[in-house]
């Protein structure tokens, strides 16, 4: 395989590069059909979001969850299956907010919105946790294997 040529991610791999965060997962996750180039950029600007509220790496969260979406999710999200990655951490986070790609208004920032438009996120949003800590969650389908 040409090194130059995209591959898509695998994210047991990428989960356990990360172990320099606290990390979360399933026993068995499900794959994702993503070239790694938009999918590590994507998840390198949901990093920075975290840092953006709080400064210590090893005290944020990556979190890889399975989920399936039914006909009463989301409005814009298409019921299937997903994974959802997750950035959790402490900080003063700002109110809820959702994304989806039909969004007009770019997700948190627009390097954080481009980079999940080229890894063919579905859904995303911020959470407020209380008052101290948040998350910002994107949805990215599973891959039909």
């Amino acid at each position: 395989m040409n090194p130059l040529e995209p591959r898509r991610i695998g994210l047991d791999s990428l989960l356990n590069a990360h172990a320099f965060m606290r990390v979360e997962r399933p026993p068995s996750l499900w794959e994702v059909d993503v070239d790694d180039e938009p999918f590590i950029r994507m998840l390198g600007e949901m990093i920075v979001v975290g840092l953006l509220h709080h400064d210590v790496l090893a005290e944020l969260t990556l979190n890889a969850s399975n989920v399936t979406v039914g006909d009463d999710g989301p409005d814009g999200v298409d019921s299937g299956d997903y994974v959802a990655i997750s950035i959790e951490g402490p900080g003063e986070w700002e109110q809820d907010a959702s994304w989806t790609p039909a969004s007009t208004e770019p997700f948190w920032s627009p390097d954080l919105d481009a980079a999940a438009r080229a890894a063919s996120a579905s859904f995303a949003y911020r959470r407020r946790l209380g008052d101290d800590e948040g998350s910002i969650t994107v949805f990215i389908p599973r891959c039909a294997t």
